[in-house]
């Protein structure tokens, strides 16, 4: 028996990866850049409910919900990053400082 490993398919994803952002920027394209940005804020409101109702009641359907609210998210974050020209790296470079910071708080606990 193949583990999940061995199954991947490289190939498969990427495609997969390309059809889903052609499909997300063809979104941004079809409603325009402010309406995309009150979706993005509305898809935040709604991952902040999912997190509270998960908290309070860990349950499997607000885990799931959870799961949904933050794949939302992550959709309107990918479009906010093509609609402003904002490149994964310039993001990642943030991570980073924040990452450092974080480290240095820890240290002082």
């Amino acid at each position: 028996m193949m583990n999940k490993i061995e199954e991947f398919n490289v190939d498969e994803f990427l495609d997969k990866v390309t059809e889903t952002k052609r499909i997300f920027r063809q979104s941004l394209e079809k409603y325009g850049k402010e309406p995309q940005c009150r979706q993005t804020m509305e898809e935040c409101a709604e991952l902040i409910q999912a997190i509270n109702k998960f908290l309070r009641y860990p349950n499997d359907k607000h885990y799931a919900n959870l799961i949904e609210e933050i794949a939302d998210v992550e959709i309107m974050l990918y479009q906010l990053k093509v609609m402003f020209n904002i490149d994964d790296d310039q993001v990642f470079a943030f991570k980073v400082e924040k990452a450092k910071r974080e480290q240095e708080r820890l240290k002082k606990l």
